[in-house]
């Protein structure tokens, strides 16, 4: 691979060291700093919950309610009910991109966010085919992003936030996908002995795209998936995007779960050890899904906005281990 596979293997050992100087990730349940963080998620869970759900809704009314009285975290989490046999989960994580956009297209900003169009088969259209330009002078751009590479793994987080030429914000949300499956390009560059996968990270993957710009289409067409976007009303930087539960994210509490396995509101007590040798332990609360997150051992941790929680989430991958609360 030559020095194009030494320049990205130095910028993964970059963003693996701006985790490592990071030990304040580290969280054990006995942290009582950040109980505000956790009863938010419970609360916001609360608010997303299905008047139906009476089991789980009981259960958060009363793990709140003993939270806001004082009670230690350990001591409050007994209020919610008994705790489930351990299960062993493959940690990984996600967050909200932060990106520079434009309403109108230009020589730097030529990469189009689409909506989600009315015509099923233009709806089908795979990756390939709308860079291609199937989708085009239809109306459809929403924004303009500078980046292909980043663009890309928008389509990955499914949501993000974009500053505008005037300072303004503005918020993106899912708003839908073409239908096709949804392929790992990753996975991809192991398979065609690019890099191992352990070192099949987010940075590197970014690296090995910035410094093989010739294969850098080809490697992205091997997804055929493609998601549309919607904008959304911004409720402030300190808000996050909204879950598939319906309830905004909260950095280091939420997860994305398979819910036909996991149901959303779940509160589960997660132990795993993180980049920077430090270990998670603490209260997640289910809120979200994604396309890969299948089956009771897969979860994701949302780790905020920005570039700093896009560094953690792209080298978080471990073992660790859940119990769900019951």
């Amino acid at each position: 691979m030559g020095s194009q596979g030494g320049r990205w293997r130095v910028a993964l050992a970059l963003a693996v060291l701006c985790v490592v100087g990071a030990p304040r990730v580290g969280r054990t349940l006995d942290d009582e700093g950040d109980r505000g963080s956790l009863v938010e998620a419970l609360s916001l869970s609360l608010s997303a919950l299905p008047r139906d759900a009476t089991s789980r809704r009981d259960g958060l009314t009363r793990l709140i309610r003993e939270l806001r009285k004082g009670r230690s975290v350990e001591s409050a989490l007994g209020a919610y009910g008994s705790r489930g046999q351990p299960v062993s989960v493959l940690l990984t994580g996600y967050y909200e991109p932060v990106l520079d956009a434009r309403r109108e297209s230009s020589a730097r900003f030529r990469h189009p966010l689409y909506r989600l169009p009315a015509d099923p088969g233009l709806r089908r259209r795979a990756r390939r085919e709308v860079d291609a330009g199937a989708l085009s002078g239809r109306g459809l751009e929403i924004l303009w992003l500078d980046d292909p590479v980043e663009s890309f793994f928008l389509h990955v987080q499914g949501s993000g936030r974009v500053r505008l030429g005037d300072g303004t914000w503005v918020r993106v949300g899912y708003g839908g996908n073409n239908g096709h499956a949804y392929h790992s390009i990753g996975s991809e560059l192991v398979s065609r002995g690019e890099m191992t996968v352990e070192e099949a990270t987010a940075p590197a993957i970014k690296a090995w795209l910035r410094s093989h710009p010739a294969e850098m289409l080809e490697i992205l067409h091997t997804n055929p998936r493609y998601v549309f976007f919607r904008e959304m009303e911004s409720a402030g930087a300190s808000v996050g995007p909204a879950g598939a539960m319906g309830a905004p994210l909260v950095p280091m509490r939420s997860v994305a779960v398979d819910p036909d396995v996991t149901p959303f509101g779940s509160v589960g007590l997660l132990e795993a050890p993180l980049p920077d040798g430090t270990t998670f332990r603490g209260a997640v609360v289910a809120m979200d899904a994604g396309a890969a997150i299948r089956g009771p051992g897969r979860i994701d941790l949302f780790t905020g906005a920005g570039s700093e929680a896009g560094a953690l989430a792209g080298v978080l991958r471990a073992r660790g281990r859940v119990r769900w609360l019951q």
